[in-house]
């Protein structure tokens, strides 16, 4: 079984979040390399007309937008202090958001306007202890080729037709997954079980899909209100 991951994110994404969380939980019981890469899903959308992206909410594409700017942050951490930062800063992003109060309102419209709601990200630098002058990065759009590339590089290791997260193993050459999607992070021996469950899979030759299109909205101290209720987003 390998031993190295790559694991491809958005900070926006609330699948995403909870699924990075449980790999943490696996890396800390198992001898495993995790590298942190950036997929954005702005630029994954970005040839989805505005109007089309609007359907799940009208502020859904400008979630997307937040996203895009914590990973030219990220890009800009990464080309300055070398990418082992990036998973300790994944996660002071991740938390800047997933982690916070919820919002007054109980629907998903309060959600989605957290999730498009721009943010300070100087906090999350000085958690980590790069410079806060990393976050004018957020507005630097010289990086998006980078990141377009990377992007392309993510997808293109599953065969297209996907999102966050991306799972792959042994990179660059080894398989790779689009998920597992789960609304929670399994903790201790069902976080195992969950991974050689998923590995297992990865690394079967052929093995192409296993879907249930039935999900529900991840629960995170910001989601409270709205967790494990069904949705619609992807």
């Amino acid at each position: 079984m390998s031993d190295r991951l790559e694991f491809f994110f958005d900070p926006i994404c609330p699948f995403c979040w909870v699924t990075s969380r449980w790999v943490v939980e696996v890396a800390r019981q198992r001898p495993m390399e995790v590298t942190w890469r950036p997929l954005s899903l702005a630029i994954l959308n970005e040839e989805i007309s505005y109007e089309e992206r609007k359907k799940a909410s009208p502020e859904y594409p400008d979630s997307h937008v937040r996203g895009l700017e914590m990973l030219r942050v990220v890009h800009a951490a990464r080309e300055a202090h070398g990418p082992e930062v990036v998973g300790d800063l994944y996660t002071a992003l991740g938390e800047l958001v997933w982690d916070a109060d919820p919002p007054e309102g109980d629907d998903f419209e309060a959600v989605m306007h957290e999730m498009a709601r721009r943010r300070d990200l100087r906090p999350a630098l000085e958690r980590v202890g790069l410079p806060t002058d990393l976050a004018e990065a957020a507005d630097d759009t010289s990086r998006d080729d980078d990141l377009r590339a990377e992007t392309q590089e993510a997808v293109d290791r599953c065969g297209g037709g996907v999102g966050t997260p991306i799972l792959s193993f042994s990179p660059p050459d080894g398989p790779a997954l689009f998920g597992p999607v789960i609304d929670a992070p399994p903790r201790g021996e069902d976080a195992l079980r969950l991974w050689d469950a998923v590995q297992t899979l990865g690394e079967w030759g052929g093995f192409a899909e296993l879907k249930r299109t039935a999900r529900s909205f991840p629960d995170t101290p910001m989601s409270s209100k709205l967790a494990r209720t069904e949705t619609t987003v992807r």
